[in-house]
């Protein structure tokens, strides 16, 4: 007897460790190639050292949907411009309110995308978990 993908309950989590880079330096890191249609529930960044923000040299972490390529669908994002991060203090990122942004297809590609303003920031190593409801 096997289980099949539409019979799993709740929310999934699928999680990326994102490795320690320097300010300026943009990264995308992929996060799952999903095997199935979703809903997205929750999307969460967990730094692993304290940022202190920072108005005109900062970093954005920006979720996105790539589809099957280099799609550009963004499901949530959290600047480092005004509000600290606390070192493995987990931050739920507020998700996009198009509901369609969050309901990626089977094959897409979901990444973590970190991109500089300024100088930017320095990334810490940390996670991104994104965590979903097979649809």
């Amino acid at each position: 007897m096997s289980v099949q993908f539409k019979e799993l309950r709740g929310d999934l989590a699928f999680g990326v460790p994102v490795p320690p880079t320097a300010a300026g330096t943009a990264i995308e890191v992929p996060i799952v190639r999903l095997p199935f249609g979703a809903q997205i529930t929750e999307i969460a960044w967990v730094p692993g050292a304290a940022i202190t923000a920072n108005g005109g040299n900062y970093f954005t972490l920006t979720a996105r949907n790539r589809g099957t390529g280099t799609g550009s669908v963004v499901m949530a994002t959290r600047a480092y411009s005004s509000v600290n991060g606390v070192a493995t203090t987990p931050e739920v990122l507020t998700l996009s309110s198009t509901e369609t942004d969050l309901q990626p297809a089977a094959g897409d590609v979901l990444t973590a995308h970190f991109t500089h303003t300024g100088t930017g920031l320095a990334i810490p190593a940390g996670l991104v978990q994104v965590k979903l409801r097979i649809r």
